[in-house]
């Protein structure tokens, strides 16, 4: 890793924490994408939950080109407040033990914040990988910014093709560590109420998509915490592209509960999707989308 004893002013010292448990088959890729960025002031730290599969022989592996911490965590929010904690840099990122980095991403995204100074978060376009690491495409959600369609529409924010300002992480009290699925998407929303943000047209990072992830397995909890932590923002239901992602997670939670016997806790989850369907329809209607 590069030597950040001296930072110079025009090249702030970036930090970026990686938060990890059992990602030993991903995390080598995780690692390798940092190291060979082309930005000289970088320092990286990997937060391990207490891993069991071999994750601590690979870190051990790169004992002098990248800090880690393997200790018990309360969930990835606490890893990652820990470890921004831990670190000295005015701008922060997190990769995923999972997700990789593009060439020059670190490079491309400081020079978009120093060319932006009121923005606290720049983010990039990024291309989903599947778990060989094969390119998939496009994450086609990512879009220009934009503050209503955010909170009401839709997440468009890939997490990994990010970076942001430490003063505003701090201003806006870092991640809720109640949160376990979008403790990301509640953090854009927290930083663009107070900050400008600037979207940057480059493909930045890559987000591993397979059935394991959090987000491809947390069905229902998942949306339900999204539904919540958006509350706040005064939206009732959940953004509007999420309404057809509802629905199947609905009827497939009213179908388990319908075969475990559950008869009123399935007839409850599926008003609740027939709700959602109902609003998936007029939003088809009205958006074609």
């Amino acid at each position: 890793m590069h030597d950040t004893s001296a930072i110079d002013a025009a090249m702030p010292l970036v930090s970026i924490v990686t938060p990890s448990f059992n990602q030993g088959g991903f995390l080598a890729a995780t690692i390798e994408s940092v190291l060979a960025q082309d930005y000289p002031q970088i320092e990286y730290l990997v937060m391990d939950a207490g891993s069991t599969d071999g994750t601590l022989a690979l870190l051990r592996g790169y004992a002098n080109r990248v800090r880690w911490v393997s200790q018990p965590d309360g969930g990835q929010a606490d890893a990652l407040n820990t470890g921004f904690a831990r670190t000295r840099g005015t701008l922060l990122a997190w990769l995923n033990a999972d997700d990789v980095y593009m060439p020059g991403a670190v490079s491309r995204a400081v020079a978009a914040l120093q060319a932006h100074p009121a923005a606290a978060l720049v983010y990039g376009q990024a291309d989903f990988i599947d778990r060989r690491g094969v390119r998939l495409g496009p994450c086609p959600q990512v879009e220009p910014f934009d503050l209503a369609r955010l909170i009401h529409q839709l997440d468009f924010i890939v997490q990994p093709a990010t970076l942001f300002r430490r003063s505003a992480f701090e201003a806006v009290g870092g991640l809720d560590a109640m949160l376990r699925y979008c403790l990301d998407y509640d953090l854009w929303i927290k930083l663009a109420l107070r900050y400008p943000v600037h979207y940057e047209p480059a493909v930045l990072a890559c987000a591993r998509i397979y059935p394991e992830t959090k987000t491809a397995s947390g069905g229902l909890a998942r949306l339900d915490e999204i539904e919540r932590m958006i509350g706040r923002y005064g939206r009732r239901r959940l953004p509007m592209l999420f309404y057809g992602e509802m629905v199947r997670a609905c009827w497939q939670a009213a179908w388990r509960a319908f075969g475990a016997g559950e008869w009123r806790k399935a007839g409850a989850i599926g008003r609740r999707g027939a709700v959602y369907f109902g609003a998936y329809l007029l939003r088809k209607a009205r958006y074609g989308r």
